[in-house]
């Protein structure tokens, strides 16, 4: 009598683990993606409000007189439009908001306070921030 061969079973598992890593990992992966691209951006519009309220106090103690002070804020907004605004999608034109200290503000020894708001017009996440100069001592006002 014939016996009949039983049919082997291959039990060879290699490709399976990566298989199963992907299976697993991948769902994982997608919502770190996503917190760590939010992060980024709340980040990067923090950063950007910090520097623009640094530089509107600069520019603001540094103005010749108080009649410059508009136009020279406004050319300051004009060349960060152009160059970090419009990149990383804030939306324009940004709240300022001026504080002076001794009245008129380019007094000397003046304190001159900028706090500034910006906005992402991607996800809506807005960002202040707050920056504040002396007005030089020797300053003629």
């Amino acid at each position: 009598m014939k016996t009949r061969k039983k049919p082997k079973i291959v039990e060879d598992e290699t490709g399976s683990a990566i298989i199963e890593f992907i299976i697993l990992a991948l769902p994982l992966f997608v919502p770190l993606v996503i917190f760590l691209s939010s992060t980024n951006e709340s980040a990067q519009i923090q950063y950007e409000a910090r520097n623009f309220a640094r530089q509107v106090a600069r520019v603001y103690v540094t103005s010749p007189s108080q009649d410059l002070t508009g136009s020279r804020i406004a050319a300051l907004v004009d060349a960060f439009a152009k160059s970090s605004f419009v990149v990383n999608k804030i939306d324009l034109p940004p709240k300022i908001q001026i504080q002076c200290s001794l009245s008129p503000c380019l007094s000397p020894n003046g304190r001159i306070e900028i706090e500034v708001e910006l906005t992402s017009s991607i996800n809506q996440i807005s960002a202040t921030a707050k920056a504040s100069q002396t007005v030089d001592a020797w300053r003629n006002s």
